[in-house]
């Protein structure tokens, strides 16, 4: 790796219970120091404090060639992620993965719906609780607008008609106290393209549809949360990834992956990220989510693709600080 001994590995600022995802960043952070123990790279896990004042001197004491930023969440939530990138920014710190201006855009899902449109990138039709005409039929799934990680997500999320969306998102900003946004569902295929940086810049990994092993007829085909962390439920044990397709697809992978590059290009993306597809029945394509900072766990999607590309993970967090580096 180019210009790196010493590497300060920031997570957030967790306490001893911590919800499934958060847990799992921890566990990631352990995996990254193992990868950089491998690359013959010093490093440290520290966590990440919001007052820039602490911060700094965090990085004056570790004086690290590099941050590699796993912050998920801020002061409990995820809409603060961008912070830990504005700091290291201010501080001039070169750190992984996408700067804060992108981690802003594709985090607040309203915001990445507006940058798709005028990228002209096909995306279900949207709305918020305050925007979307009641009234109007199809079939809609209500998602929070700035958590990540399946929060909140049930299949009871996905409902018949308008005036439904619309009073389930309401009903849910009163539970959870955050914006929720509605989206057109897309019945069909969902794939997921990951891509990691290179020295000829942004790389596709082979693509991976999720399968939905032994769905019944009135179950959805959706990521939910149980499908995402809970490792005794059906969802979990019936969703799995595919990575070999037939000749038939091939023009479907190729938009996929071109589609991918478009998204990297208008979010400003770096380092690594994923982009998610729904497929309709007429074999369209549409982004549903653009993912800044993707799990890096050996078990999550992109680990998986770069094992697919013959890229193994002390390489691929190579080639991510590597454009670190190069970015600073």
């Amino acid at each position: 790796m180019r210009n790196t001994s010493h590497v300060l590995i920031v997570v957030p600022d967790l306490k001893e219970v911590e919800p499934d995802d958060n847990l799992a960043t921890i566990s990631t952070a352990r995996e990254v120091a193992k990868h950089y123990d491998r690359l013959g790279c010093s490093n440290v896990i520290r966590h990440f404090d919001y007052q820039p004042s602490a911060f700094k001197t965090l990085i004056d004491n570790e004086k690290p060639d590099c941050v590699f930023n796993l912050v998920e969440s801020v002061s409990g939530t995820s809409r603060l992620i961008h912070v830990p990138p504005i700091y290291l920014e201010e501080l001039r710190v070169p750190y992984t993965g996408s700067p804060a201006h992108a981690i802003e855009l594709s985090n607040d899902k309203v915001l990445a719906k507006r940058i798709l449109s005028l990228l002209n990138v096909p995306t279900p039709r949207w709305g918020t609780p305050k925007t979307l005409a009641r009234g109007d039929g199809g079939t809609w799934i209500v998602k929070a607008q700035h958590e990540h990680a399946s929060f909140g997500m049930s299949q009871a999320n996905v409902v018949e008609g308008t005036s439904a969306a619309v009073d389930l998102a309401l009903k849910l900003e009163q539970e959870h106290k955050i914006d929720w946004m509605i989206e057109e569902f897309v019945d069909g295929r969902e794939f997921n393209v990951s891509m990691i940086e290179s020295l000829g810049g942004p790389r596709p990994l082979p693509i991976a549809e999720i399968v939905f092993e032994n769905y019944s007829g009135n179950m959805h085909k959706i990521i939910d949360y149980k499908a995402k962390w809970d490792e005794q439920s059906f969802e979990y044990r019936n969703t799995t990834r595919r990575y070999d397709f037939t000749s038939a697809d091939g023009p479907l992978l190729k938009a996929l992956s071109d589609i991918s590059l478009k998204v990297w290009t208008g979010f400003d993306l770096r380092g690594w990220a994923r982009v998610d597809f729904r497929v309709d029945k007429n074999g369209a394509p549409f982004v549903v989510d653009v993912n800044a900072n993707p799990d890096l766990s050996l078990d999550a999607g992109f680990m998986a693709a770069a094992a697919r590309a013959h890229i193994a993970p002390h390489e691929a967090i190579g080639m991510i600080t590597d454009a670190a580096m190069a970015a600073a």
